[in-house]
């Protein structure tokens, strides 16, 4: 087996993997990130003077452990992000100099499905697509609000146990359309499943949508959100603090779905990345 290692990357047979980068005190997580991944960035410091991470020209907030002598954050490229290497600016201390570590981003083809649904489900009269828009431009506002200190604790947890049946990133064609990228994932599970926070944080949106459904969004601080869709009860109000695992709705199938299941998203920095790529990543918090 071949194993080399040349700018940033791990060729192995023949093929290039991204590996960590750690350099000067400053560690991420991978060298090359994929469009919808999450990455990770940690930082040494001497404990007085926070850090300062700005990345694809946002402040990414960072918790620190108890000493603060090292500060975790979270990394987000949106799916539709155009490749190409972009730089990381790093300050180990605000008034300390700046340093700059490239990371590339790649493209990635998640796939695609077709499906035929009935026309009352797709094209839409005027008064549910004037409702739509009033409703999409509500959420959209959530992505672009200043991010939070972190309040999220450790590693983040998977809001309920089922299969994927709809995965991240996929297209979708419906009737012949292309519709966006799936910017989440679904999971199978029973009506009336009970739904948890995946970490500690303050709800921001509880909502009956009509694409969603009942819908949560939790604001975990540091650039990072989750939304929970299709519920069929909510448990939570708007402004709630929430620990991690804690019920904050039932599985249900209201709003545009087939059946009874989970759509669970999450947005790192108003990027739309795979859910299970954070809770992968976090993992790295504990470590």
């Amino acid at each position: 087996m071949v194993l080399l290692v040349a700018a940033g990357m791990l060729v192995q047979g023949g093929k290039q993997r991204a590996h960590a980068l750690e350099e000067g005190g400053v560690f991420l997580s991978s060298a090359a990130l994929s469009q919808g991944e999450v990455g990770l960035v940690r930082v040494r410091a001497d404990g007085r003077k926070a850090p300062s991470v700005v990345w694809l020209e946002k402040e990414i907030p960072l918790s620190p452990n108890a000493q603060k002598t090292r500060w975790v954050g979270f990394l987000g490229v949106d799916l539709r992000e155009k490749p190409g290497i972009r730089k990381i600016l790093v300050r180990r201390s605000r008034d300390g100099p700046q340093r700059e570590l490239a990371i590339r981003i790649v493209p990635k083809d998640y796939g695609v499905r077709r499906l035929t649904l009935p026309k009352a489900m797709v094209d839409l009269d005027a008064k549910t697509l004037e409702r739509v828009r009033s409703e999409s431009k509500i959420v959209n506002r959530l992505w672009g609000e200043p991010p939070l200190p972190p309040s999220w604790d450790g590693a983040f947890i998977m809001p309920l146990e089922g299969e994927v049946v709809g995965p991240f990133g996929r297209r979708s064609i419906i009737n012949e359309q292309p519709r966006s990228p799936h910017s989440g994932v679904d999971l199978r599970a029973r009506k009336g499943t009970p739904v948890r926070a995946i970490n500690r944080g303050r709800v921001e949106l509880t909502a009956d949508h009509f694409f969603s459904g009942l819908s949560v969004v939790i604001n975990h601080g540091g650039g990072v959100q989750s939304m929970y869709f299709h519920l069929e009860k909510i448990a939570v109000e708007e402004g709630d603090l929430v620990e991690k695992g804690q019920v904050i709705g039932y599985v249900g199938s209201t709003g545009r779905a087939t059946g009874p299941h989970l759509h669970f998203g999450v947005r790192v920095n108003g990027s739309r990345v795979d859910p299970l790529g954070l809770i992968s990543m976090s993992q790295a918090i504990l470590e």
